[in-house]
């Protein structure tokens, strides 16, 4: 049977997330012919709703710091070839606590990062409400680190895929592929809604939606999960105002779970207060997270649910979750409306690494948790490995390594 050809290219990238929009601009620029697809427009899944906050202070030694770091450096090229049109501040983070029995694990975090090298201070009560507006009143110390920074990773996606745009790669937008098509086992193409693509190389970048590669025969181990977040309505931006965390959820966090003396039963999932706990769902966990947009708008979250599902539609009790942390925290803001609820899908891997690798002929870029700091350089790592280039960074992130199945 004959199939329309849509377009022809020597590599299609499926996905327009931070992670694809930047490994097809940096195939561009290596010089190959690209086209990507996406089931609906640029950064409309999970790379568009988050709070932009890109974490350093909280990865882990190791190949976790290391990509962290090497993504933040990356925004510093962006913003060198495209400007500041994404509105990336290095304001740090702070990441606070609220009993004294979490302090004490707090303290032996700071010489965590100190050994790992990072400009890290403990903060008293009194010292970060001086220096930082938004602190909660129920926070009694915290971590700040001059590293974290935000940005809106909505405009950096727009912006990455103008460049791309002008650049010669043709965005192919509400384009959902259907399947890769295969001659004699090599992969030279993809079927899409509209017709064939032709090319010599394809690239997964589809984030949560890469579990569905196991029709193509491609197993990648991912957890995926809906991300909720609360949107509140602009108050007075804060100048140098820093990305906060809190300590009703860290299970991300990995460089304070894993430091000596953690204890996962004085963190709790969703609350502090019981009584808040008992009126919400167990099944929602919390990835604790505040931040202010440069436009005002406070982003509360992020409230997990909706376990093995590709459903993007908010749970009721996420959304409670959501709405009676921000009460708990902020009372003197309770009269501040809602302009935002809604939930992206995210996806992770067992060891909380992406992949980058080259899998049964075709490439795959998925599973980046920390989506915001590692999606640039995974555009880059993987532009690189479809070019035969290599580098430290490469084999730890490879399907076959331990510790991810």
């Amino acid at each position: 049977m004959m199939h329309a050809q849509l377009d022809s290219a020597d590599v299609v990238v499926i996905g327009a997330g931070i992670s694809g929009i930047t490994t097809a601009y940096e195939l561009k620029r290596r010089g190959y012919d690209v086209v990507v697809l996406d089931q609906r427009f640029p950064s409309y899944g999970a790379s568009g709703r988050n709070g932009g906050a890109l974490w350093v202070q909280t990865c882990r030694s190791g190949i976790e710091l290391d990509l962290a770091k090497a993504g933040q450096q990356k925004y510093n090229e962006y913003i060198d070839e495209l400007g500041n049109v994404f509105d990336y501040r290095q304001n740090g983070g702070l990441f606070f606590f609220e009993t004294e029995e979490q302090g004490h694990v707090f303290e032996e975090y700071v010489r965590d990062r100190k050994r790992a090298g990072l400009e890290v201070e403990l903060l008293d009560q009194s010292t970060m409400r001086k220096r930082f507006e938004l602190v909660p009143d129920v926070a009694i110390g915290g971590v700040y680190c001059a590293e974290d920074a935000q940005l809106s990773s909505p405009k950096f996606v727009r912006a990455v895929a103008s460049a791309a745009t002008r650049a010669g790669v043709r965005v192919y937008e509400t384009t959902s592929a259907l399947s890769t098509i295969r001659q004699d086992d090599v992969v030279v193409g993809v079927r899409t809604v509209r017709g064939d693509v032709r090319v010599s190389a394809v690239v997964w970048a589809t984030g949560p939606w890469a579990v569905n590669l196991g029709v193509e025969g491609i197993e990648i181990p991912l957890t995926t999960a809906r991300q909720g977040q609360l949107i509140l309505q602009a108050i007075a931006p804060v100048p140098g105002n820093p990305v906060m965390r809190g300590p009703r959820g860290v299970e991300r966090c990995t460089a304070l779970t894993g430091v000596k003396g953690f204890d996962e039963a004085i963190f709790d999932d969703a609350y502090s207060n019981r009584a808040e706990h008992e009126s919400a769902s167990s099944d929602v966990g919390y990835d604790d997270t505040i931040a202010q947009s440069s436009e005002g708008e406070l982003w509360v979250g992020s409230s997990i649910d909706g376990h093995g599902s590709l459903n993007p539609h908010m749970g009721l009790a996420a959304s409670q979750t959501m709405v009676n942390s921000t009460l708990s925290r902020y009372p003197d803001r309770q009269a501040l409306g809602i302009v935002g609820l809604w939930a992206g899908i995210a996806s992770w891997t067992r060891d909380m690494l992406p992949v980058i690798d080259r899998v049964d002929g075709a490439y795959v870029n998925a599973g980046h948790v920390f989506g915001v700091a590692t999606g640039p350089i995974g555009g880059q790592l993987m532009a690189e490995t479809v070019s035969g280039e290599s580098g430290p960074l490469h084999s730890p992130l490879r399907l076959s390594r331990p510790g991810i199945q």
